[in-house]
């Protein structure tokens, strides 16, 4: 039987406050109080404080504001403020609570820590000293200890000129294949620009195949958010079957005034297109920024809508209709 011992302690930093109450001390203590603070992104962290005077005893801090703050380590950014919790103000203690939903926009880095005391006795806004030798400001080191190791994203190559084809078509579109041999789990992020189409994942135990299918395929109708794969098992090779059906739909023409496009009319409404689905048209030509939709019903491209005009267009533009793109795809 194999045991493991696990350490669970808490940060406890001793400060000096000092005793403004006119006392004479006559004790000249000069120990170095602070260390290093760890601070750890992704839990909550809680830090203790003990305040004591010259004479190291504590001191009252009853009707006192003592606010923490995290200070960039060049000192020109202030990365997080929060007053302290008083834990028994005569004996000087009370804590800080670091959550970690507060530290999720403080990166990991070495940091400096200081301690400022507004005492409604007195009306005055105190330093506390870190040490015995006035340092205002500690240090602490923000770290990623409790998150996991970060990974790098790849690239896999996607097609970039998807050829029209009817929904029976054998021929399909295919990504790069990706060699992951080991891994368990692979997650995929895929990034759309209006695209209509069916993807499958495939696996095989060679770059050149034969490929098998991973699950069922994804159906997207003008898909313009990203989406997520994780492929699970033991697969040497993976890559996404891509098809995007639908053919024989011509722009006929494509009306200008102004410099902007006014009008672009259907000349052939072609067969197969994803019916409620609304392709894109592309234009080119002597001007820019003009965008167009058009719309699918019954398998046929029956329109077009001119979304934004552009400008600067002096001759008539060509126009083609497809059914969007997978624009990247990354992976780990």
């Amino acid at each position: 039987m194999y045991a493991t011992t696990g350490y669970l302690y808490q940060q406890k930093q001793q400060v000096l406050l000092i005793d403004t109450s006119g006392a004479y001390f006559d004790r000249r203590w000069q120990p170095v109080y602070t260390k290093n603070l760890k601070i750890h992104r992704g839990v909550d962290n809680v830090i203790l404080f003990q305040f004591v005077n010259q004479d190291e005893k504590p001191v009252n801090i009853t009707g006192s504001t003592i606010t923490f703050r995290l200070i960039s380590s060049n000192g020109d950014s202030l990365l997080l403020a929060k007053d302290l919790v008083t834990l028994n103000a005569t004996s000087g203690r009370a804590k800080v609570t670091l959550l970690s939903t507060e530290l999720d926009t403080v990166d990991s880095q070495p940091v400096s820590w200081s301690l400022e005391r507004n005492a409604v006795t007195s009306a005055l806004y105190e330093p506390v000293f870190t040490d015995a030798y006035s340092g205002g400001r500690g240090r602490a080191d923000v770290i990623d200890s409790v998150y996991p190791g970060f990974v790098p994203s790849e690239v896999m190559t996607v097609p970039t000129n998807p050829n029209e084809k009817k929904l029976d078509d054998p021929n399909r579109e295919h990504t790069s294949a990706v060699y992951v041999q080991g891994r368990t789990l692979v997650t995929f992020q895929m990034t759309f620009d209006n695209f209509s189409g069916n993807v499958k994942s495939q696996g095989s135990n060679t770059q050149l195949g034969p490929w098998y299918d991973i699950g069922s395929q994804r159906r997207y109708t003008n898909r313009l958010v990203r989406d997520h794969w994780n492929i699970e098992g033991y697969h040497n090779y993976l890559r996404f079957e891509v098809n995007q059906y639908g053919v024989d739909a011509k722009v006929g023409n494509v009306a200008i005034s102004g410099g902007q496009i006014t009008n672009i009319t259907i000349n052939n409404q072609g067969s197969e297109w994803i019916s409620t689905s609304s392709p894109n048209i592309d234009i080119k030509g002597r001007g820019t920024g003009a965008t167009a939709n058009a719309t699918a019903s019954g398998g046929k491209v029956t329109g077009a809508t001119v979304v934004t005009g552009g400008q600067g267009y002096v001759t008539n533009p060509t126009a083609t209709i497809d059914n969007g793109f997978i624009t990247s795809i990354t992976f780990r």
